[in-house]
């Protein structure tokens, strides 16, 4: 009797495998659908849109929120949401700037340390204390926001005799720009994790369907602590990087990259409910509202604007993927 339980356990994961990559493929080919649609109509309306240098500062750009966007899925996918990453991006650049100067290199594993440590207390926010984590980090997020405003309260500019600390991300290697590869490292690591770990699966396990995980004997706290955490290391990432790229920090910086991450996310397939989509899906929707946001500047689209085409994406990409079947009221 008991290895007939564990045996339709795991042809219940196994089926749940297979309905999540069919079910994410539908709102990945939209996605790409909008990329080419964008592609061709911000090249009609400027011929430099698809010029070299134009694709090289749309891939470089698209790099670092890509980052920001996969820290963003680990949450997600276990049906919650991180709003403190951009606070954590802002602390982290203003926290780096200021570091520099002082410890050099080791800057970069002190604000590391200081984005893992950030997405922990989230993860403790809702797995311990109980609070969702759209209040939760909601909250943490204004608290780390604050912190960066007392560390310096308007932006701070790194020394010329620092900038070699930098070069870690400021270079290239083969003519390839640092930020770049980063990108690619981060995309590679989080693939191989969210595949290949006992950890990776059980994030799609939870969010699923959180009372099934535990039934078979999921660690739930440890599982979306882990989920929090990797969205701190990413967020506070992209503080070290946009530090790098800027030469210097700012304590609003990061504001941006909380709408910008979700709906890379979402866009991209990775639905809100949890449990469906992937490191691909946000890969074509940081592409897409990265070329959507470089196409709009090109042409000259209000800026102010902008944002409510950002807005509009959310919604279009939350009506494509999200999953009504698990809830019986839309409050």
């Amino acid at each position: 009797m008991e290895h007939k339980s564990i045996g339709s356990t795991m042809h219940w994961g196994a089926r749940l495998r297979f309905a999540r990559r069919i079910a994410s493929v539908k709102p990945l080919y939209l996605t790409i659908a909008l990329i080419v649609i964008v592609g061709v109509a911000m090249t009609l309306g400027n011929d430099n849109f698809l010029s070299l240098y134009n694709l090289g500062t749309i891939v470089s750009f698209g790099a670092i929120l890509l980052i920001a966007a996969l820290g963003q899925m680990f949450p997600i996918l276990i049906g919650g949401i991180d709003l403190s990453v951009g606070g954590t991006i802002s602390l982290v650049s203003v926290m780096f700037t200021m570091l520099v100067p002082r410890i050099g290199y080791g800057a970069y594993p002190v604000c590391l340390v200081t984005g893992l440590v950030l997405g922990y207390i989230n993860g403790l926010m809702l797995t311990r204390v109980k609070i969702p984590s759209f209040i939760a980090t909601l909250g943490t997020g204004g608290i780390v926001t604050s912190l960066a405003y007392l560390l310096s309260p308007r932006p701070v500019s790194a020394a010329p005799s620092d900038y070699g600390y930098l070069d870690v991300v400021n270079g290239t290697v083969w003519g390839v720009n640092n930020v770049v590869i980063l990108g690619f490292i981060v995309f590679a690591l989080l693939f191989a994790f969210l595949r290949f770990t006992r950890t990776g699966r059980n994030i799609y396990f939870v969010g699923s369907n959180i009372k099934m995980a535990w039934m078979s004997g999921t660690h739930i706290v440890a599982t979306r602590n882990v989920a929090f955490v990797v969205s701190g290391v990413c967020a506070a990432l992209v503080g070290i990087v946009i530090s790098c790229v800027r030469f210097g920090g700012d304590p609003v910086v990061g504001t941006s990259y909380v709408l910008n991450s979700v709906a890379a996310v979402v866009v991209g397939g990775t639905a809100l409910t949890g449990g469906m989509g992937g490191v691909f899906n946000v890969l074509f929707g940081t592409l897409f509202l990265s070329m959507l946001d470089n196409g709009m500047n090109v042409i000259g689209v209000d800026q102010y604007f902008q944002q409510a085409i950002y807005g509009a994406m959310i919604i279009f990409g939350v009506a494509v993927t999200f999953d009504r079947s698990k809830t019986s009221v839309i409050k």
